[in-house]
Order: C-alpha cells, then structure tokens, then sequence
C-alpha cells in the first residue's frame, strides 16, 4: 500500500526500452470520510517517466491499493523503477527488469 498524502504527492514509473508496458492502478481517496474508489490503465511505449498515479485532490488521502506494470514485448527486457514522489523528494520503491511478458504487483 502507497499512502498520497498531499498534492505534490504521485507514482511515477520510470521505463528504459521503447516497448509496450501496461501498468494497471487502482486506489481509494479518502476526502473527510467520504470514500471514493477510482483506477487508471496505462500504456507506455517509450524510454521515459511517466506519472501513472496522480495526486489526490486538496485535503485528500489517496491509498494505493494494486500497482501492476507488465512488459508487453515478445522478446524485448525491460528496465523499470517505481518511484514516489512528493514534490521534493524521490524515492525508488522498487527497481526490476522484466523479461518478455513478466510483470510486477
């Protein structure tokens, strides 16, 4: 579980080869009490960072439940780092290379 707690805060993943990687998250805000479930489906297909859990809103606690990246090439490895950020600092929470069709949760 991944706790966004302000509006700086966000997932990122950070991708090496130019190659079809799926990346599901789901996640639930809490906005003084009022619960509210949401999810998004990613497709990146480049070497870059991409953002694929945003942040929550003012006064919102975003608690992510399920982060999936998956390596979509039939023989291509790909470098990944999840990193959270919260404005400022950076830290990876994971770093993997997956193989053709493997995939991290």
């Amino acid at each position: 579980m991944i706790l966004l707690a302000s509006t700086s805060d966000l997932v990122r993943v950070v991708t090496s080869a130019a190659i079809n990687t799926d990346v599901h998250a789901s996640w639930v805000d809490n906005a003084s009490g009022t619960i509210t479930p949401g999810r998004t489906n990613t497709l990146i297909t480049t070497a870059t960072t991409t953002t694929v859990v945003a942040s929550p809103g003012a006064s919102t606690y975003r608690t992510v439940k399920t982060l999936t990246v998956r390596n979509r090439h039939a023989s291509t490895s790909q470098d990944l780092t999840v990193v959270h950020s919260d404005g400022t600092n950076i830290p990876e929470l994971v770093k993997a290379t997956l193989l053709a069709g493997d995939a991290l949760h």
